[in-house]
């Protein structure tokens, strides 16, 4: 082989290349890191051999994408992603913020906020949020945001309930990530942003420190990704505080979601020997946690779990 033909070689795609491209492809994926699609693609393919040995039986990926288990491997990948990630992500966001930038008027920074399911249900409970954190936990210096979707965009709300710390912001995409750092120089937010997979980046996790970490609407995900990865991520957290939040209704408000599911995450809690006090706003229930030994500052007394 040529020295030009071998140069081209490396350049061609492989195969696992060409699938990740395919999986991204949906809308609502696009924005995800190429290795976070391949390590959930691979887990797949370990997982149902049939899939495994069609694709390394055919003679290219055009003749796989052409096959059931093409379709079958797309359709398993792209569900666990959205678990994790996609369900969550509206795309006008990108608009909004140009926009912002130009006028610099607040009531955009909502907009952009509802282009998040998350944030857009939340948006109207925020003040009442606010407050109740504010009453239970002392004014942190520092602000710790785990999967936190468009959430530190509410940091004018968090002001106002007496709050103004530095955020450090984490979630699994760098482009979810850049964007966030740009609504953070537009808006005059301190802080900075970190890409981080949750269910394997410990040691990054645990160099994020703060006074109070927020883990909103994000332990479900990540336990369908890895079970009991929960223990790990809040033995984790370099923080004293940690705040929990459940959805109380399906996504876009939909089926109330029993409180006996969240039994689990109770007998965590005792598990780690935290205390905890809890409240609710429409469609999301949450948990105001305190490690052992943690100042009790202004915040009322935490009960411990029974």
């Amino acid at each position: 082989m040529s020295v030009a033909a071998a140069a081209g070689a490396a350049r061609a795609p492989s195969r696992m290349d060409e699938l990740v491209a395919a999986i991204k492809a949906r809308r609502g994926l696009a924005n995800l890191d190429d290795a976070f699609v391949r390590e959930r693609a691979e887990r797949v393919l370990r997982s149902d051999g049939r899939i495994r040995k069609k694709l390394d039986a055919s003679r290219d990926f055009a003749q796989f994408s052409r096959s059931r288990e093409h379709e079958a491997l797309l359709k398993a990948v792209r569900k666990e992603l959205r678990a994790v990630y996609g369900v969550f992500q509206q795309r006008e966001r990108e608009g909004l913020l140009e926009e912002y930038e130009r006028t610099r008027d607040g009531a955009l920074l909502d907009e952009i906020m509802r282009a998040h399911t998350s944030t857009r249900e939340r948006l109207a409970h925020y003040p009442e949020i606010c407050a109740q954190l504010a009453s239970r936990i002392p004014a942190p210096k520092t602000l710790v945001d785990l999967g936190c979707g468009l959430n530190p965009l509410a940091y004018l709300h968090f002001k106002d309930a007496g709050w103004s710390p530095y955020v450090v912001a984490s979630d699994i995409s760098s482009a979810d990530m850049a964007f966030l750092e740009r609504c953070f120089a537009a808006a005059g937010i301190p802080g900075e942003t970190h890409a981080l997979d949750l269910t394997k980046d410990r040691e990054a996790l645990m160099a994020l420190r703060g006074d109070v970490a927020l883990l909103l609407k994000l332990l479900d995900s990540l336990e369908e990704t890895r079970r009991h990865v929960s223990y790990d991520v809040l033995s984790a957290i370099a923080a004293p505080w940690i705040v929990v939040s459940f959805p109380t209704r399906s996504l876009g408000g939909g089926r109330r979601i029993s409180t006996k599911g969240r039994s689990w995450f109770e007998r965590l809690l005792r598990r780690l020997a935290f205390s905890w006090e809890t409240f609710e706003v429409e469609n999301e229930f949450f948990y105001v946690c305190r490690k052992e030994g943690a100042s009790d500052g202004k915040a009322a007394r935490a009960r411990k779990g029974a």
